[in-house]
């Protein structure tokens, strides 16, 4: 991550975070509601998304809401928050920076749906005075925000209104809102439906307007310094008897309706969003989805877009008896699944698609934190992120070019083009990254085992990364070692060091597995690689057993998981090296303020090396960072995530969610993808009596069901062939008749 500073924040307290409102039994782990009016808490607005599209509505229940001074976004954009939209790849050319040439760009609003009586409006700022009866609730189950509410603007007017919101997972580039009002009066009622510009960022308008004949409003951006454009497009259905009228100047329809007291009238808007990223004609694919989303009508698109992510739900971690556990499960793997779809040429950002918090460009929490939990479960999705590797790797040869090597040189934070920005930043930032790209293009193939996909798209990846490996770090030095000057590791603390032990390390592997990836793609095997995996140099132990973090390292504090890092997810070994010591030594000194990273490694290698601290670790990984109403974590337990942080904490953080689905997922499993076969090594947490279950572990083509109680650990082949894994009694293979147990070890 980049650093980043939270601003002090003063919002009302809806309810204690983790706690799923007034939700009772299934209900409660499936979904959370907010039963508190708090406009101003930004915490308090859903996310939906589909993998393309990303939304927060607002709590009145749609429309855009600027929440001001107060709460600001994280680095690199410090601006006041907002319920912003934001479409996969559509971003804008950065202002001049040395870090990064592109920023993720914020499309118009389109969710509003304004309700007028007699002059007074219900909107995003509606008075809270005149809200009753408030109760927002976010179905994780089925991706839809169901607002309900009784806005009473004066003595003689009230009227209940419903909001149902959804991104459709079916249809990737529709969006849609139902608003059924309940008046108690009889006369006239006003529905404004209006594609808001005002919340659209790093954009320039192409064109807005309305056709009340066609009950149709339609609004245009072009990202900033770049050609491509954006449409949103809305397809209104209305009751019998309505009037339309345009409001000039805007993309905005009035529909006005007569209304009796204690009727019920539904509005519902269609909505296209579309790019040029995704044809050349982005107004014409809007408007078609649009429309025919109206053909459809509200019940087809729902009923499908539900289908869609029951297909998903089909697939989960299950902590019987842990209620808390199984609403942080399932809001941490939401927040996930609602920021990448099959298919798509973009990575997951650490925010995903529910904010522009970091610019929305990539960083490494897509190849290391995000990637392994999407592998285990979602392979189809964790492709998306090895792919978007590969798409760049022409530029990313370009870059390793303009600075004189070869290879594949790939910045540590940048949208979609993954330009280098300046050499500061590109070569000397980070440079560890590479290292996990590389390990990342491997685990996928180790995983899948598709070996055309690592002939066309992994080995190259991966040997290019490999070459410019080779050249950066040089020829040997007189001691006989390969050393990495100047280098810089994961802990932000430490911008520059030499011989830094997490990158040093991460080289060795990534030699190895080129020299292997391409044997078996049939690329060239560069000989030095073999030489540098058994030459590098490591930084001098700073304790039995555990190296220092780089050299000159002398025990000072670090902002989050480095070091580390080396026994997992790298799995380094070497004589004297010892990987509890080095677990103990490092988290003894990781800032808990830092980012929420670290623990779900603490909890991935203490199953393996210390059983007992197992438990501790999971409930670090997600307690501190969840807030309420709707459980979705916080990249830092207060307001600032590490010592050094410029702009506000991010929110919603995607990559601690999938972080700590990532230590459920591998820890208790001991789960490692390795060459040969998937090794196992299960332990049950000592906070799980009842045993925990993972639904649709994927390997290969095949999926199987993984129940750890504490005794013994059943896996049942629920698709696909017979999978052998390396159990600590062997290799073990599981068949559609037979399953396969393997006693299950203590936590303590």
């Amino acid at each position: 991550m980049a650093l980043v500073v939270q601003a002090s924040v003063v919002v009302p307290v809806t309810l204690v975070p983790g706690i799923a409102g007034a939700n009772h039994g299934a209900d409660a782990e499936w979904s959370a509601t907010s039963d508190m009016f708090a406009p101003n808490d930004f915490r308090a607005a859903p996310y939906l998304g589909n993998g393309r599209i990303g939304t927060m509505l607002p709590p009145s229940g749609g429309g855009y809401h600027d929440y001001g001074d107060t709460a600001r976004t994280a680095y690199p954009l410090q601006q006041p928050r907002y319920t912003g939209t934001y479409l996969a790849g559509f971003y804008a050319q950065a202002a001049p920076s040395p870090q990064y040439t592109q920023v993720i760009a914020a499309l118009p609003a389109w969710s509003g749906f304004t309700v007028g009586v007699t002059g007074h409006q219900y909107y995003a700022d509606v008075d809270p005075a005149a809200v009753h009866g408030y109760r927002q609730t976010l179905d994780y189950r089925t991706a839809t925000a169901t607002t309900q509410v009784t806005w009473a603007p004066d003595r003689e007017h009230r009227v209940r209104l419903r909001y149902d919101t959804f991104v459709s997972r079916s249809r990737p580039d529709l969006a849609v809102q139902r608003l059924t009002l309940t008046p108690d009066f009889s006369g006239d009622l006003e529905v404004t439906d209006l594609i808001d510009t005002a919340a659209a960022r790093r954009v320039s308008p192409v064109t807005a307007f309305a056709d009340p004949a066609r009950k149709q409003s339609v609004a245009g951006v072009r990202a900033d310094g770049s050609a491509d454009t954006a449409f949103v497009v809305s397809a209104v259905d209305t009751p019998q008897r309505t009037a339309t009228a345009a409001l000039p100047g805007t993309s905005g329809i009035r529909y006005t309706t007569p209304v009796t007291e204690s009727g019920s009238y539904i509005f519902t808007k269609y909505v296209g969003i579309s790019s040029t990223d995704y044809g050349p004609d982005p107004q014409a694919a809007a408007t078609t989805a649009a429309e025919s989303g109206r053909a459809e009508g509200y019940d087809a698109e729902y009923s499908t877009h539900t289908a869609a992510w029951d297909q998903l739900w089909q697939k989960g971690i299950d902590t019987p008896g842990r209620d808390d556990y199984t609403r942080w499960v399932h809001a941490a793997l939401y927040s996930v699944l609602a920021s990448v779809r099959a298919g798509e040429r973009w990575a997951v950002q650490p925010a995903g698609l529910s904010s522009d918090d970091y610019g929305g460009m990539t960083f490494w929490d897509a190849d290391t934190w995000i990637f392994p939990t999407l592998l285990a479960l979602y392979p189809d999705l964790a492709r998306t992120i090895v792919d978007f590797r590969g798409a760049a790797l022409a530029t990313a040869r370009a870059n390793a070019r303009g600075y004189g090597l070869p290879g594949a040189l790939y910045p540590w934070n940048d949208g979609p083009a993954q330009r280098c920005a300046s050499p500061t930043v590109c070569g000397l930032t980070e440079e560890h990254l590479h290292n996990e790209i590389a390990l990342a293009q491997w685990q996928y193939y180790t995983a899948t085992g598709d070996r055309h996909w690592l002939h066309t798209r992994g080995a190259p990846v991966i040997t290019a990364i490999a070459d410019y490996l080779t050249a950066r770090i040089g020829p040997k030095m007189p001691d006989g070692k390969y050393h990495y000057v100047p280098a810089a590791g994961a802990d932000e603390y430490v911008p520059l060091s030499v011989d830094n032990a997490l990158t040093n390390g991460g080289v060795m592997n990534t030699m190895r597995i080129a020299a292997h990836a391409a044997g078996l793609a049939g690329l060239p095997v560069d000989p030095r690689w073999a030489d540098i995996a058994a030459n590098m140099a490591m930084p001098p132990d700073i304790a039995p057993g555990v190296p220092a973090e780089y050299l000159g390292y002398a025990g000072a504090p670090i902002k989050q998981a480095d070091t580390v890092l080396l026994s997992y997810p790298f799995s380094y070994a070497a004589p004297g090296y010892s990987p509890v010591d080095t677990l103990h030594y490092y988290f003894d000194r990781t800032d808990p303020g830092g980012p929420n990273m670290s623990n779900a490694v603490g909890a991935i290698l203490s199953a393996e090396y210390d059983p007992c601290r197992t438990q501790y670790y999971l409930d670090q990984s997600v307690q501190p960072y969840v807030r309420g109403p709707y459980s979705f974590q916080s990249e830092a337990r207060g307001e600032r995530s590490g010592a050094n942080t410029i702009g506000q904490a991010a929110w919603i953080f995607v990559t601690g969610a999938a972080g700590f689905l990532q230590g459920l997922l591998y820890a208790p499993t001991g789960l490692r993808w390795t060459d040969a076969s998937p090794r196992l090594n299960p332990m049950l947490p000592n906070g799980f009596p009842h045993g925990m279950t993972i639904r649709g572990l994927s390997v290969g083509a095949s999926t199987i069901t993984v129940r750890i109680a504490p005794d013994t650990t059943t896996l049942t082949l629920t698709s696909g062939d017979p999978i052998t894994f390396d159990t600590p009694a062997g290799p073990k293979t599981v068949t559609s008749t037979r399953p396969l147990r393997i006693p299950t070890r203590s936590a303590c």
